[in-house]
């Protein structure tokens, strides 16, 4: 069964919030300087295939997606 707009939609927010977490109180620096945070970053860019999935169930609802926020 195909997964619902609504689904995508949660995973990019999960995914905006988890970002939000672990670079709350980090500097470029430090974000330069340590592997570990970085590999947290990239792990959730799992948004950039939920909005092309959004997208080719719901073009248009895609589009108002932007930037986590």
């Amino acid at each position: 069964m195909p997964r619902s707009a609504a689904a995508y939609l949660a995973d990019i927010v999960d995914a905006c919030d988890a970002i939000e977490m672990v670079l709350r109180g980090v500097d470029l620096a430090r974000y330069h300087n340590e592997r570990s945070i970085r590999s947290a970053v990239e792990r959730e860019f799992i948004i950039g295939e939920a909005v092309a999935s959004l997208a080719r169930i719901d073009p248009q609802l895609s589009t108002g997606v932007t930037r986590c926020a």
